[in-house]
């Protein structure tokens, strides 16, 4: 049996907050992470659908690449805090929103990209969020909370694996749940 090691994300990840705008900006100019991309997908979708206008230098600072997990970072409830998406690819000159954390591998410990997808939306990863995380007017990640979180994880290779089979199960039931919608017509 292969041994999990346990990590500190600090260990594996820096963390950043978003980009921070008036509705002004919004609706036009450079692709863009939404809150709501972000709470309804475990994966970022091929295109982003949201736009925002945008310097350079946020591009670079915001950026959007392979790997990088974001995570809500408010919520009216406890629940609903910490809810995850993973970028697969990189996306060039996308930012992301100012409500959500980006955690990005910081290389030392190798993590898929896959399999952390999986892992931040489980059970244990929301457990751990509801545990720490604090109930003033809404719900609120920080840093420091992220700093004391931690993560198991098996050997890369076994987590391409883990991945692999977990990827190919959503894919089985989103391909039966296309079907049952159609069933009607």
């Amino acid at each position: 049996m292969e041994e999990w090691k346990e990590y500190k994300l600090g260990e594996i990840f820096d963390f950043n907050n978003g980009l921070s705008k008036r509705g002004k900006f919004f609706g036009h100019g450079y692709d863009f992470v939404s809150f709501k991309t972000v709470f309804k997908n475990h994966f970022l979708p091929n295109t982003l659908d949201d736009l925002v206008e945008s310097s350079k230098k946020e591009r670079e600072k915001f950026s959007v690449k392979e790997g990088d997990v974001f995570l809500t970072r408010t919520s009216e409830t406890q629940n609903e805090l910490a809810y995850s998406c993973v970028a697969l690819k990189d996306y060039p000159n996308a930012t992301y929103n100012g409500f959500t954390k980006r955690l990005r591998p910081n290389g030392k410990i190798k993590i898929d990209s896959i399999f952390s997808a999986y892992f931040f939306r489980s059970a244990i990863f929301r457990n751990q969020v509801t545990s720490m995380s604090n109930m003033v007017t809404r719900a609120s990640l920080s840093n420091e909370m992220l700093d004391r979180m931690s993560i198991k994880i098996p050997s890369y290779d076994l987590q391409k694996t883990i991945g692999k089979i977990l990827f190919s199960f959503d894919a089985k039931i989103q391909l039966n749940k296309r079907i049952n919608d159609n069933l009607p017509a």
